[in-house]
């Protein structure tokens, strides 16, 4: 009789749970901000969070007009350390929208 590894047991229980979703969505956002905070520093990280992640889509607020346009010239180089630090090709765009106060 053949054993499974308690990881490979972990992986396939996670992977067809219900709330896999919401464990694939709280992990890119984590990542993301992870990644936010290595790039730009936490001060200036906290201008921006993640919302929302659908269909390889992440969307975030960002609380500053300089911060956004900061976004918008980095995103390319955020969005592939968040997806280099996920291991996987998750995040295909990122939508950066400005919160207003």
């Amino acid at each position: 009789m053949g054993f499974e590894s308690l990881k490979r047991i972990l992986r396939h229980s996670i992977a067809t749970a219900p709330i896999a979703n919401e464990l694939k969505i709280a992990r890119v956002f984590h990542t993301w901000e992870e990644a936010l905070r290595c790039v730009w520093g936490s001060e200036k990280a906290a201008y921006v969070s993640a919302v929302s992640f659908r269909e390889g889509t992440l969307t975030v607020d960002v609380s500053s007009p300089a911060a956004l346009q900061q976004l918008r010239i980095d995103l390319i180089r955020l969005q592939n350390e968040t997806n280099r630090r996920l291991g996987e090709f998750l995040v295909t765009k990122v939508f950066a929208r400005h919160r207003g106060f």
